[in-house]
């Protein structure tokens, strides 16, 4: 694909803060084609294992070296602080954030139990990181090659964790595309909605344990929403339902085809899967 058809390549507004680094950036929009367009082989945990084969090679192409890969139990090369030796599909910590990966290729719709799982092995994983570590932003992504439920949505971003699943523009998209020229064909509070609370839905679990604390003890001031947060988590599912729409009906017109082009173009470099 030429660089011109890349729209996550586009001139950004200044007002939009970077939410992810440009090949972490690239990484999700790759990962996103793969798991829309469908298609991957084997079955059972074959399938798995080709699933995390074909994240890993993208990651590779893309310049973001995975620290720990399947099987692996630790996380930016730390271990949990309880002892437990909780497996780590992905990680990174050579970005200017530590990035931690379940990868969930299964044929049905992933139990509430593995968001639970997973946000607990994160914070097992942060009380056990040494100090210097524990002040790099820990972003979490959830990558399934099937939907998730309405209540897994709103549990992802109550905790700051980004869901990439089929048929839904995940939210670090929705904010990049707005920053790149979508906001064009928005009204200026979906620019707002997009600016503030998909932002907030893709936070770092040191930032979402800072709300807590300030939330905890009454703290309202210091934090970023004065309405229960659970409505808040609802509103970012209606932003993604809504104005994800009409963003990915933007990125249709201005790029025909490129979710279907992107996956294509990534079958041939990594060698199929």
């Amino acid at each position: 694909m030429r660089e011109a058809d890349l729209w996550w390549t586009q001139t950004r507004l200044k007002e939009y803060r970077p939410l992810l680094p440009i090949n972490l950036l690239e990484v999700v929009t790759r990962a996103y084609a793969i798991v829309e367009v469908g298609g991957l082989s084997g079955v059972g945990a074959e399938r798995g294992r080709n699933f995390e084969q074909l994240f890993y090679n993208i990651c590779k192409r893309r310049g973001v070296y995975l620290s720990e890969k399947a099987g692996s139990q630790s996380l930016a090369g730390q271990r949990s602080a309880s002892g437990f030796r909780h497996e780590v599909d992905a990680a990174t910590k050579a970005l200017p954030c530590i990035t931690h990966w379940e990868l969930k290729h299964l044929t049905g719709t992933v139990p509430k139990n593995e968001l639970l799982i997973f946000n607990g092995k994160g914070l097992d994983f942060l009380q056990g990181t040494r100090s210097y570590l524990a002040k790099k932003p820990l972003l979490r992504f959830l990558l399934s090659g099937t939907n998730l439920r309405d209540e897994s949505r709103h549990y992802g971003a109550l905790w700051g964790i980004m869901i990439i699943e089929p048929d839904r523009l995940p939210l670090p998209l929705i904010y990049e595309a707005v920053a790149r020229g979508a906001s064009a064909i928005l009204n200026v509070s979906d620019c707002i909605a997009v600016k503030d609370k998909v932002t907030w839905a893709c936070r770092s679990l040191q930032t979402v344990i800072c709300e807590l604390a300030d939330w905890s003890v009454g703290a309202v001031e210091k934090s970023p929403y004065r309405q229960p947060v659970s409505t808040r988590a609802r509103e970012i599912i209606d932003i993604q339902e809504q104005i994800g729409k009409n963003v990915m009906d933007y990125l249709d017109d201005e790029f025909p085809e490129w979710v279907d082009r992107l996956a294509e173009d990534t079958w041939k470099e990594v060698g199929g899967w």
